[in-house]
Protein backbone atom coordinates (compact mmCIF):
# COMPACT_ATOMS: atom_id res chain seq x y z
CA UNK A 1 0.00 0.00 0.00
CA UNK A 2 1.62 3.41 -0.95
CA UNK A 3 -0.29 6.71 0.02
CA UNK A 4 0.57 10.47 -0.42
CA UNK A 5 -1.30 12.26 2.24
CA UNK A 6 -0.66 15.88 1.16
CA UNK A 7 -2.60 18.53 2.89
CA UNK A 8 -2.79 20.72 -0.15
CA UNK A 9 -2.19 18.39 -3.30
CA UNK A 10 0.73 18.63 -5.30
CA UNK A 11 1.93 22.08 -3.92
CA UNK A 12 5.59 21.74 -3.75
CA UNK A 13 8.34 20.15 -6.24
CA UNK A 14 9.61 17.90 -3.30
CA UNK A 15 5.24 16.92 -3.18
CA UNK A 16 5.58 15.47 -6.80
CA UNK A 17 8.86 14.18 -6.89
CA UNK A 18 7.54 11.37 -4.28
CA UNK A 19 4.29 10.77 -6.66
CA UNK A 20 6.99 10.16 -9.16
CA UNK A 21 9.13 7.86 -6.70
CA UNK A 22 5.76 5.82 -5.27
CA UNK A 23 4.66 5.20 -8.98
CA UNK A 24 8.35 4.35 -10.69
CA UNK A 25 7.53 6.13 -13.54
CA UNK A 26 8.80 9.77 -14.92
CA UNK A 27 5.90 12.15 -14.33
CA UNK A 28 5.42 12.56 -18.26
CA UNK A 29 3.98 9.06 -17.95
CA UNK A 30 1.63 9.11 -15.09
CA UNK A 31 -1.70 8.65 -14.96
CA UNK A 32 -3.74 10.59 -12.92
CA UNK A 33 -7.79 8.77 -11.90
CA UNK A 34 -9.47 12.33 -10.09
CA UNK A 35 -12.29 12.13 -7.49
CA UNK A 36 -13.80 15.36 -6.91
CA UNK A 37 -16.82 14.85 -4.90
CA UNK A 38 -15.98 16.46 -1.30
CA UNK A 39 -16.31 20.11 -2.13
CA UNK A 40 -19.87 19.73 -3.90
CA UNK A 41 -21.51 20.53 -0.51
CA UNK A 42 -18.90 23.27 0.58
CA UNK A 43 -20.49 26.88 1.61
CA UNK A 44 -17.13 28.70 0.46
CA UNK A 45 -18.37 31.11 -2.08
CA UNK A 46 -14.52 31.29 -3.77
CA UNK A 47 -13.69 27.89 -4.85
CA UNK A 48 -10.67 28.75 -6.87
CA UNK A 49 -8.71 26.10 -4.48
CA UNK A 50 -10.65 23.15 -6.35
CA UNK A 51 -9.14 24.49 -9.51
CA UNK A 52 -5.48 24.94 -8.16
CA UNK A 53 -5.55 21.30 -7.13
CA UNK A 54 -6.77 20.16 -10.61
CA UNK A 55 -4.65 22.73 -12.59
CA UNK A 56 -1.40 21.29 -10.66
CA UNK A 57 -2.14 18.03 -11.40
CA UNK A 58 -2.75 19.10 -15.66
CA UNK A 59 1.04 21.22 -14.86
CA UNK A 60 3.02 18.43 -13.19
CA UNK A 61 1.73 15.05 -14.99
CA UNK A 62 1.65 14.87 -18.41
CA UNK A 63 0.05 10.90 -18.63
CA UNK A 64 -3.86 10.23 -18.75
CA UNK A 65 -6.14 12.55 -15.99
CA UNK A 66 -9.34 11.97 -15.79
CA UNK A 67 -11.83 13.08 -13.67
CA UNK A 68 -13.96 9.80 -11.95
CA UNK A 69 -17.69 10.83 -10.15
CA UNK A 70 -18.48 8.08 -8.19
CA UNK A 71 -22.02 9.60 -7.92
CA UNK A 72 -22.62 8.99 -12.05
CA UNK A 73 -21.20 5.43 -12.45
CA UNK A 74 -21.52 2.69 -11.01
CA UNK A 75 -18.97 0.56 -9.16
CA UNK A 76 -17.87 -1.94 -12.09
CA UNK A 77 -17.75 0.91 -14.07
CA UNK A 78 -15.82 3.14 -11.81
CA UNK A 79 -13.42 0.23 -11.15
CA UNK A 80 -11.70 -0.07 -14.60
CA UNK A 81 -12.18 3.39 -15.30
CA UNK A 82 -9.24 3.51 -12.68
CA UNK A 83 -7.34 0.49 -13.48
CA UNK A 84 -6.20 2.56 -16.32
CA UNK A 85 -4.14 5.11 -14.04
CA UNK A 86 -1.27 4.85 -11.91
CA UNK A 87 -3.00 7.25 -9.38
CA UNK A 88 -6.04 8.09 -7.05
CA UNK A 89 -5.77 11.25 -6.26
CA UNK A 90 -9.14 12.51 -4.27
CA UNK A 91 -9.29 16.40 -4.06
CA UNK A 92 -10.77 17.93 -0.65
CA UNK A 93 -13.83 19.56 0.77
CA UNK A 94 -16.23 18.14 3.23
CA UNK A 95 -14.39 15.13 5.18
CA UNK A 96 -17.50 13.74 6.05
CA UNK A 97 -19.49 14.29 3.26
CA UNK A 98 -16.97 12.42 1.24
CA UNK A 99 -17.01 9.40 3.67
CA UNK A 100 -20.59 9.27 3.37
CA UNK A 101 -20.29 8.95 -0.22
CA UNK A 102 -17.33 6.51 0.01
CA UNK A 103 -20.19 4.44 1.49
CA UNK A 104 -22.94 5.11 -0.40
CA UNK A 105 -21.17 4.51 -3.77
CA UNK A 106 -19.34 1.35 -1.99
CA UNK A 107 -15.66 2.48 -3.17
CA UNK A 108 -14.86 2.02 0.73
CA UNK A 109 -15.06 -1.88 -0.46
CA UNK A 110 -13.53 -1.89 -3.52
CA UNK A 111 -10.72 0.80 -2.63
CA UNK A 112 -8.31 -2.16 -0.40
CA UNK A 113 -8.50 -3.80 -3.68
CA UNK A 114 -7.31 -0.77 -5.52
CA UNK A 115 -4.67 0.30 -2.68
CA UNK A 116 -2.66 -3.11 -4.06
CA UNK A 117 -1.42 -1.80 -7.31
CA UNK A 118 -2.19 1.93 -7.20
CA UNK A 119 -0.95 4.94 -5.68
CA UNK A 120 -3.49 7.12 -3.10
CA UNK A 121 -2.99 10.69 -3.22
CA UNK A 122 -4.89 12.47 -0.84
CA UNK A 123 -5.14 16.91 -0.69
CA UNK A 124 -6.66 17.93 2.71
CA UNK A 125 -10.34 15.78 3.30
CA UNK A 126 -8.81 12.96 0.83
CA UNK A 127 -6.06 12.73 3.13
CA UNK A 128 -7.93 13.21 6.27
CA UNK A 129 -10.58 10.28 5.34
CA UNK A 130 -7.91 7.92 5.57
CA UNK A 131 -6.91 8.38 8.42
CA UNK A 132 -9.11 8.63 12.00
CA UNK A 133 -12.15 11.08 12.85
CA UNK A 134 -12.20 13.65 15.55
CA UNK A 135 -15.29 14.68 17.60
CA UNK A 136 -17.94 16.39 15.93
CA UNK A 137 -17.05 19.16 18.54
CA UNK A 138 -14.05 19.08 17.27
CA UNK A 139 -14.42 19.89 14.00
CA UNK A 140 -16.98 22.42 15.15
CA UNK A 141 -14.26 24.27 16.79
CA UNK A 142 -11.66 23.84 14.26
CA UNK A 143 -14.51 24.42 10.98
CA UNK A 144 -17.31 25.32 12.64
CA UNK A 145 -21.33 23.77 12.28
CA UNK A 146 -21.04 21.27 9.97
CA UNK A 147 -22.93 18.69 9.01
CA UNK A 148 -21.62 14.65 9.56
CA UNK A 149 -23.69 13.32 6.87
CA UNK A 150 -24.07 10.11 9.69
CA UNK A 151 -19.77 9.82 9.24
CA UNK A 152 -18.88 8.66 12.23
CA UNK A 153 -15.89 7.32 11.50
CA UNK A 154 -13.47 7.56 9.01
CA UNK A 155 -11.22 4.71 7.30
CA UNK A 156 -8.56 4.70 9.76
CA UNK A 157 -5.84 3.19 6.71
CA UNK A 158 -3.93 5.46 9.15
CA UNK A 159 -3.67 5.50 13.20
CA UNK A 160 -4.11 8.79 13.12
CA UNK A 161 -5.90 12.12 12.55
CA UNK A 162 -4.95 14.87 9.81
CA UNK A 163 -5.75 18.60 10.39
CA UNK A 164 -4.41 20.33 7.26
CA UNK A 165 -3.40 23.80 6.38
CA UNK A 166 -1.73 24.51 9.50
CA UNK A 167 -0.06 27.90 7.88
CA UNK A 168 -0.45 30.59 9.87
CA UNK A 169 -0.65 33.04 7.32
CA UNK A 170 -4.19 31.36 6.29
CA UNK A 171 -5.56 29.99 8.97
CA UNK A 172 -3.47 32.15 12.07
CA UNK A 173 -5.61 30.44 15.00
CA UNK A 174 -5.82 26.83 13.74
CA UNK A 175 -2.99 25.66 16.03
CA UNK A 176 -4.68 26.94 18.88
CA UNK A 177 -7.75 25.21 17.84
CA UNK A 178 -5.86 22.29 17.30
CA UNK A 179 -3.80 22.00 21.10
CA UNK A 180 -7.43 22.90 22.53
CA UNK A 181 -9.59 19.52 20.50
CA UNK A 182 -6.42 17.20 21.15
CA UNK A 183 -7.14 17.26 24.96
CA UNK A 184 -10.13 15.12 24.45
CA UNK A 185 -9.02 13.09 21.71
CA UNK A 186 -7.38 9.45 22.67
CA UNK A 187 -5.06 9.14 19.92
CA UNK A 188 -2.20 10.76 17.64
CA UNK A 189 -3.12 13.95 15.65
CA UNK A 190 -0.99 15.35 13.10
CA UNK A 191 -1.42 19.16 12.07
CA UNK A 192 0.25 19.25 8.17
CA UNK A 193 1.53 22.16 6.62
CA UNK A 194 0.21 22.82 2.94
CA UNK A 195 3.98 22.07 1.83
CA UNK A 196 4.25 18.73 4.21
CA UNK A 197 2.57 15.00 3.55
CA UNK A 198 2.34 11.73 5.56
CA UNK A 199 4.07 9.14 2.62
CA UNK A 200 2.91 5.58 4.04
CA UNK A 201 4.79 3.04 1.89
CA UNK A 202 3.94 -0.88 3.21
CA UNK A 203 3.25 -0.36 6.43
CA UNK A 204 6.53 2.56 6.83
CA UNK A 205 5.28 6.21 7.75
CA UNK A 206 7.47 9.09 7.37
CA UNK A 207 6.98 12.35 6.48
CA UNK A 208 8.08 15.05 4.04
CA UNK A 209 8.15 18.81 3.92
CA UNK A 210 7.66 20.99 6.81
CA UNK A 211 7.77 18.70 9.89
CA UNK A 212 4.31 18.58 11.07
CA UNK A 213 3.15 19.63 14.39
CA UNK A 214 2.43 16.12 16.42
CA UNK A 215 -0.05 15.95 19.54
CA UNK A 216 -1.16 13.12 22.15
Amino acid sequence: MKLLLCSEGFYTEELVKKCEELVGKPRSDINIAVINEAYAVEHDDNLRWVVNNLNLVEKNFGGRLELINLLALDLETVEKRIELHDVIFVVGGHIDYLRSVFKKTGFDKLLPKLLKTKVYVGSSAGSMVMGKRLSDKAYQILYGQRGTYGTTKYLEYVDLAFVPHLDPSKNPDRKEKLIEVARKHDGKIFGLYDDSAIVVEDGKIETIGSEPYELN
